[in-house]
């Protein structure tokens, strides 16, 4: 008899898994030049680049929206119709000028809420899911409660200027992964323009957001502005797989701010070699051979990390016959304990089934001498 020739025979021989030293950064970045009283920058593994009052709360003005909007897509399909009532008609605010008794989907208020920032959008939407403003910010505190958010306390869900009603840097970069990880808010606030159908037929919006149409890689998030606010805006930016969030709040001009934070941030991620391509991080070893197994891409990471590990992880249907440049797996890249990427591992060399390996035939061997003593005791 002969053992299976597409099993993994004897062990994965780990090269990665390893404490392996920092490379040396290409040269540290210069800081920022921002006006923002409050900034803050985050990449995708949440590390923070850069840091400026991050936790103080401030009045946030219109970015508020993005938590009204999750608070939408929580409870309501965007097919729905939104009567618009009195009150959310007498708001006032946006280029929609809602006007009392019409009729609008949500989806399309949605698209009004963050791309024109209209606060009269914010209430009908408010309304239509909890019966009321007022219950329906209090669905706004409970969300933002819910991920973490421990300096944001809503008043309003268009973020007007009141007492009481803020949130801090850091609050707003997290409500922004959250609106940039829901696929229908992701698109939403990645559009430069729109076009939603009203009572009296189509209506072209445009995104405040100034990134969206002149900086690469932008996806959003969202802007605002009011006297006691001033300019804020949170951006995010996607570049070779890699997502950066900015936020500038109480900016002489938050676009100049957020583009100086997304561009420091490209320069971080750029300047250090985390995985090199075609690292060998392990040997896969069968009865018929063995290969190496390195790294199919460079990983990439911000400048500096104190400890840097990356771990190989075998796929469960890896077999032979094995051909060079096969995926064979995985290699997570952990830079201070936190996974920065993960790419593909590839086999560099070939393995290829025989005829029965030394080991298939010592272990037919033992059968046979276990079948002779029990048939002859």
């Amino acid at each position: 008899m002969h053992l299976s020739t597409s099993r993994l025979a004897l062990c994965v021989l780990l090269c990665g898994a390893l404490l392996v030293p920092s490379l040396p950064a290409l040269g540290r970045a210069h800081q920022p030049t921002v006006t923002c009283s409050a900034c803050l920058l985050i990449d995708d593994t949440g590390r923070e680049l850069f840091a400026r009052n991050a936790s103080t709360q401030l009045p946030n003005a219109s970015t508020t929206k993005m938590t009204t909007a999750l608070v939408v897509r929580e409870h309501a399909a965007g097919d729905e119709p939104v009567l618009v009532s009195a009150t959310a008609a007498a708001t006032g605010g946006g280029g929609l000028d809602l006007q009392t008794g019409q009729i609008f989907t949500v989806e399309g208020l949605l698209y009004a809420l963050l791309l024109d920032s209209s606060n009269d959008a914010a209430v009908a939407l408010a309304e239509h899911v909890a019966g009321s403003h007022e219950a329906f910010v209090g669905d706004m505190n409970a969300m933002v409660r819910g991920l973490g958010a421990t300096d944001t306390h809503y008043v309003t869900a268009h973020g007007l200027d009141m007492p009481g009603h803020g949130s801090s840097a850091r609050d707003l970069a997290l409500i922004a992964g959250a609106v940039l990880d829901d696929p229908v808010l992701a698109r939403i606030v990645g559009s430069s323009t729109a076009q939603i159908e009203g009572p009296a037929g189509t209506i072209s919006l445009e995104n405040r957001n100034l990134l969206l149409e002149g900086y690469a890689g932008a996806t959003g998030v969202k802007t605002g502005f009011t006297a006691d606010a001033g300019n804020v805006l949170v951006a995010s930016a996607e570049r070779g797989g890699r997502r950066l969030i900015a936020v500038a709040m109480h900016s002489v001009d938050a676009t100049v701010d957020a583009r100086a934070l997304l561009d420091y941030g490209w320069g971080r991620l750029a300047r250090t070699v985390m995985l090199q391509q075609g690292t060998e991080v392990a040997a896969l070893v069968f009865d018929q051979g063995s290969t190496r197994v390195v790294a199919a891409t460079s990983v990439r990471g911000a400048d500096p990390q104190d400890e840097l590990t990356y771990e190989f992880l075998p796929s469960a249907t890896v077999s032979v016959p094995l051909s060079a440049g096969d995926v064979v797996g995985r290699v997570a890249v952990m830079a201070d304990g936190q996974r920065v990427d993960t790419v593909d591992a590839l086999a560099v060399g070939s393995v290829v089934p025989d005829q029965g390996s030394w080991a298939d035939d010592i272990f037919a061997g033992l059968l046979r001498t276990v079948g002779e003593l029990v048939s002859n005791p």
